[in-house]
Formats: C-alpha cells, structure tokens, sequence
C-alpha cells in the first residue's frame, strides 16, 4: 500500500515538473511561482492521505491483534491448563496455639471422666439437689494445628484448609503419659464459588460468634461443624449461601435415657443463608429445613423439621463490637450448642415427637490494645 502511493508521489511530481519547465523557459515568472504552490500543495495533500491509510492499517493491525488475544483468553477459559503444583506455584501455610486448660467442675451424680468433664454441657447440669463434690482437671487437648494451601488458577485461586485438635478423645488415660488422638475439626477445598468438605456449617454465622475460653461456647449459639457442599453468590452488599449439608437425626428415647443417634435420612439438610455487610458490622438470616427420621430395630418413623437463624455483629468505635444470635424452631436439635439439647423425643408408640427451641446469646468484645 505504501509503496504504491510512493510511485503516485513520484509520478505526480514528474509530470508536473515536465509542464513547468516551458513555462519557466518562457520567462513567466508568475506562472512558475503559481505551479510551484500548486505543487506543494499536492505534495501536503498526498501527504496527509498516506497518513490517513497507514493510521488506518494500524488500526487494522490493532483490531487483528486484540481478536487474537480475545481468541487466546476464550481457549484458556475453555481449557484451563491446571499445571502440577510447583513450590513457586502453590502457597501453604501453617499454624496454630498451645493452650493448657485448668477447669474447676461441681458434680452431682455425674461422670468424672470424658467429654463431660472437658466441656461444659448444660444438658449435664443435674438437678436433682444430691450434694456434689469440686473436681480438679487440667488438660492439654485443645492445641490446634492448620494447614491451608492456594493455588493460583486460570479460573482463580484453589484453597484447601485441614485443621486438628484433640478434643473428646477417650483413648488417652490421666494416669502416665496422657496421649490422645488427633480430632478433625476442618477439611475443605474452594475453588470459586463452590466449596466442598467440613467448615462451619452454613447455617451459623461464625462472625457474630463472641471469644470464648470453653471451646463448647456459649448454650444458645450454632455452631456445627459437618460434610457439606455450599454455593456462595457474592452481592454489592454482602453474599447469598447455598448450602446441602449432611443429615443426622438425634434423639431421646421414650422415658430417658442414652442419646439415640439415626443416620437414616434419605435427604441432606438444605441452608439458605443471607448476609449483609458494611461498615457498621453485619447481618444475617438463616433457614434451615431437614429431614429427622428413625429406622432401627422397633422403631420406623420420620418428621419434617425448620429453624430460623437471626444473627449480627455491630461496630462500637474502630475496633470494639457487639455480637449477637438469636436461634428458633423444631428443626434446631444438634445445629445449636453442640448438640446440648436433642431435636426431639420418642414416645411410647416410636413415634418422634419434635421439641420447638430457642437460643439467644449477646457479647461486647472489647479491644484493649493490638495485641490483646
């Protein structure tokens, strides 16, 4: 294209230069002056066109390359390249505490031995006014180990979080060494908006949870750990949760007794969880709708149960807050403090007969400085 309109140039300044030259031997000054102008003045007009044509060839060269690179992100979007993971590649990190506890219990008539004796349960208080005894217990199983891994993607960040303690392990004794087994409390991967395994279950809100030295936690809080695959859908102003989680129901049985646990339902725990956040705190609703259901020697029955979950933490200055959960329905059972209070009860026909609950909790944290 160029060197087309370089010959036309040529051409153009050739023949006018041939029609000039007998007018300047002729002696017409003003003649040759008036050719002279006009000749500059096609030479600025071929000028200005070749310019136009190599910016329009640029713009061309622009617009094939930036199809090209439209072209290259669409194939990698279609077929990521999901490289083995180098160490330059993938980031771990690891942490943790130690943490010794010295707890102080007042029994009456009850076990001195085991989880009771670790945590505190509300559902163990006895009343029955029989004279109780101070116990003495001091224990190193709550120190927690993580590990957490991100790995980078074409379709974003891959993480996985794994986290152990060696809480309610009964395979230990009091007696020489005090060796307990590791606990699972998290193993989940995320990828995008999807995450797959054991956190939190969605249907509590871990941010309105206050500090706490009892690692049961406050009676009226939710806080379940289990199996689940969630959906997050980010919002401008906080995110939606999407949650099938594994189910299990929990029962007493008809005239007390042991806790009965059933594994027979044939559908998961479905969540629905709504948050807003800002800069004052957050807010959250929650519902939750499962199937409670019994099918062992004897008994054969299945009820349909719901809870609502209304949770917040609001800010007080920079730094403090107040945070806040209030749980109801006859769905709740094993979903609020750790399983204290069971879902509901059988009767004498092997009937379950669900038990409507409420839990309220409220805590102001307050930060004393950086570190503390």
């Amino acid at each position: 294209m160029k060197f087309t309109n370089q010959v036309a140039i040529t051409a153009v300044l050739s023949a006018n230069l041939i029609a000039a030259s007998p007018a300047y031997a002729a002696g017409e000054e003003a003649t040759h002056e008036a050719r002279i102008r006009e000749l500059e003045e096609t030479v600025l007009e071929l000028k200005a066109l070749l310019e136009q044509q190599a910016c329009a060839s640029d713009a061309t060269c622009s617009r094939v390359e930036q199809v090209e690179v439209v072209e290259q992100v669409e194939d990698a979007v279609a077929h990521p390249q999901y490289h083995p993971s180098t160490y330059e590649e993938t980031t771990i990190r690891v942490g943790g505490f130690v943490k010794l506890d010295a707890i102080v219990s007042d029994y009456s008539k009850a076990p001195t031995r085991g989880i009771g004796e670790d945590f505190f349960i509300p559902a163990s208080i006895r009343t029955s006014g029989d004279p109780s005894d101070p116990n003495l217990n001091l224990h190193a199983k709550e120190p927690r180990f993580w590990l957490r891994s991100i790995t980078p993607t074409v379709r974003g960040d891959i993480s996985t979080y794994f986290e152990f303690d060696f809480m309610a392990s009964l395979q230990g004794n009091e007696r020489t060494v005090n060796a307990y087994s590791p606990r699972l409390r998290h193993a989940f991967i995320s990828a995008g908006r999807w995450t797959v395994g054991q956190p939190w279950s969605s249907f509590g809100d871990t941010a309105s949870v206050p500090d706490y030295l009892d690692d049961l936690g406050p009676v009226g809080v939710a806080n379940a750990r289990q199996p689940q695959i969630r959906y997050t859908l980010p919002t401008e102003n906080g995110s939606w949760l999407f949650a099938l989680e594994n189910p299990e129901t929990t029962l007493t049985p008809f005239g007390d007794g042991p806790r009965i646990d059933a594994d027979d339902s044939a559908f998961p725990d479905v969540i629905v969880r709504r948050d807003w956040t800002g800069n004052w705190g957050r807010i959250s609703v929650a519902g939750l709708l499962r199937e409670l259901k019994i099918d062992m020697a004897g008994f054969d029955d299945s009820a349909f149960g719901s809870a609502i979950a209304l949770a917040g933490k609001f800010m007080i200055g920079d730094e403090d807050d107040i945070r806040w959960q209030i749980n109801y329905g006859d769905g709740l059972g094993r979903y609020m403090g750790m399983n204290s209070f069971n879902v509901g009860t059988l009767d004498a026909n092997g009937e379950i007969n669900l038990t409507t609950q409420y839990g309220v909790l409220a805590a102001y944290r307050h930060v004393w400085n950086d570190n503390l």
